[in-house]
């Protein structure tokens, strides 16, 4: 199988105007390519892929356009409507397109190395390959879904945290290589053994402003990124961010106790994007919002020993 020195993950060969900017995220010892290609005038063409390479390129479609793609020289049938539906595009054969129409997609790049590694303890033997029909739209919901989630952190990165994307694009990986994949029967991942738990838990409490990546806690316990993934939902019945996140509403309800400390401010303590960000997050786990909150807190936080006993367990995890 043929191998590139040099990969297309820049998206080069897409002559857009504006350069697509890619991020870049880590697993393991892998990586995905995460960029959202646009083009606001008619007729992007022809073009290709320059190299081949052992990857993926997984296209998105936010928008319906009109565009004529051939793979080793054949076209590729399409439907008339295609925003919502994705194209794997294989980037082992030759492939083609000419753009006839105004477009908006968003694209993975994915090397075949990073599904080899994403699901190591599943599996008796390596991933063959993935089982579709290169470059032709499938309806995908969880491949819409986790797009959609993603797609803030190309427009506003300061509105998602590293260990989320690094959360999504791991699990992007882990529905591709299990969706499309052919993979032997394997074992189903387990837990944590309680250093693990504990020194993950250590590590995330102690940067709740959320720069931490799936990578370091995976390395941590000395774990594959989609082992440790399962392995601390298996033990904490909850994902790594969802625990974060616990985390950081816990951290604002011990900041709230002093009456001189805005919302704001505690937001930006505790790792939200900003207030309104730390009130939804809040909301959505406490039940009620941080001002609400704080208020029926004031008397047991600023009463007697007693007092403060209940308003602290009133304040546990949800």
């Amino acid at each position: 199988m043929a191998r590139a020195v040099v990969s297309n993950i820049d998206l080069d060969f897409i002559p857009t105007r504006d350069r697509p900017k890619v991020l870049v995220r880590s697993i393991a010892a892998g990586s995905v390519g995460i960029a959202r290609v646009r083009c606001d005038s008619d007729g992007l063409g022809p073009f290709a892929s320059p190299m081949i390479e052992d990857a993926f390129l997984i296209s998105h479609h936010l928008s319906n356009f009109q565009s004529d793609v051939w793979v080793d020289g054949k076209p590729v049938p399409k439907p008339r409507h295609i925003a919502g539906l994705t194209s794997i595009h294989d980037f082992r054969r030759r492939i083609a397109c000419t753009m006839h129409t105004a477009f908006d997609t968003m694209t993975f790049h994915l090397p075949r190395s990073t599904l080899d590694i994403v699901l190591p303890e599943c599996r008796m033997e390596r991933l063959e390959d993935l089982s579709i029909q290169p470059s032709r739209p499938v309806d995908d919901p969880a491949i819409t879904a986790l797009a959609a989630a993603m797609l803030p952190a190309l427009t506003m990165p300061e509105r998602i945290s590293a260990l989320l994307l690094d959360h999504l694009a791991c699990a992007l990986v882990t529905h591709l290589a299990s969706t499309y994949g052919r993979l032997s029967t394997g074992r189903s991942g387990g837990t944590l053994a309680p250093w693990q738990e504990r020194r993950v838990k250590d590590m995330i409490s102690a940067r709740l402003n959320g720069d931490i990546r799936l990578s370091d806690l995976a390395a941590e316990c000395r774990l594959s990124v989609g082992h440790f993934v399962r392995a601390f939902r298996n033990t904490t019945d909850t994902t790594p961010h969802q625990w974060l996140l616990h985390r950081r509403v816990d951290h604002a309800k011990a900041l709230m106790k002093d009456p001189g400390r805005t919302l704001a401010d505690i937001a930006l303590d505790c790792g939200f994007a900003d207030q309104s960000h730390f009130t939804r997050t809040f909301s959505r786990i406490a039940g009620v919002t941080p001002r609400v909150w704080r208020h029926r807190n004031a008397v047991s936080c600023d009463g007697p020993a007693g007092d403060r006993g209940v308003g602290l367990a009133a304040g546990q995890f949800v």
